[in-house]
């Protein structure tokens, strides 16, 4: 019996990646967790903390690996987030405008 519908919000570990092989998740939630690290919140109910954050990840597709990180000077193992769905697009910055011209008055 697949009980993983009934488990919610459960953290994800290196352990669960590692019994499981790559896990191909979308986010739908990115909020604050503990020590003020976001929480990524998955469509199948799971949840990781993690380093880096952005509102930009909100329906994204992505695939959790294990692999290295340096943590404290030395090599750990850790869950990667992988993107699967198209890059983010760099918006452009908006111009400034140019209010160095000069305006004749009368």
């Amino acid at each position: 019996m697949d009980m993983s519908k009934y488990i919610g919000n459960v953290f994800l570990k290196v352990d669960d990646i590692k019994a499981s092989g790559p896990i191909r998740v979308k986010i739908t939630d990115v909020s604050e967790g503990r020590f003020g690290k976001p929480d990524l919140t998955f469509d199948d109910g799971t949840r990781l903390s993690c380093n880096m954050d952005s509102d930009d990840w909100i329906d994204k597709q992505v695939e959790l690996v294990v692999g290295e990180i340096e943590y404290d000077g030395k090599m750990n193992e850790a869950v990667l987030v992988k993107p699967i769905s198209p890059p983010i697009e760099n918006k452009a910055p908006l111009k400034k405008p140019d209010f160095d011209d000069e305006i004749p008055f009368a």
